[in-house]
């Protein structure tokens, strides 16, 4: 039986910088297939998703600008099959209740540390590599 070696992208989207670039490193450094991109505000991560597929988007919520939730909308609304993965420091219920209404998203609080982020990433790509496996039958 052959296995998908399938690179998926991921798009990190954080208005600061050393999150963004720390993530980058941190996710760099897994062995996880990952073509990793970088956006610093909800307006260039746009810009990169008409350019480029993304499969998954490591996003804060709390962004000057577009934020997270609204970066999301869109997201749904022109690619629908893209992962997202919110990474915040803010716990207020309104912004976790909206994330979590949404399909094929997660929420992940800042403090909760590398190995949840890096569980949450792992869990969507194994989501996707569901649903290709299961659009190849």
């Amino acid at each position: 039986m052959e296995v998908n070696s399938r690179v998926y992208r991921m798009l990190i989207v954080d208005d600061e910088e050393i999150i963004t670039d720390g993530l980058a490193d941190i996710f760099g450094n897994l062995n996880l297939d990952l073509d990793l991109y970088k956006a610093y505000s909800g307006q260039e991560a746009l810009e990169l998703l008409n350019r480029t597929r993304v499969d998954i988007v490591l996003s804060d919520i709390c962004m000057p600008g577009m934020d997270g939730l609204e970066l999301m909308e869109t997201i749904r609304l022109n690619w629908p099959q893209c992962k997202i993965v919110f990474l915040t420091g803010h716990n207020d219920f309104n912004y976790v209740y909206q994330a979590i209404q949404a399909p094929d998203v997660q929420y992940v609080l800042k403090n909760e540390g590398y190995p949840k982020l890096i569980a949450a990433v792992e869990r969507a790509l194994k989501e996707l590599e569901e649903t290709l496996c299961a659009n190849d039958l």
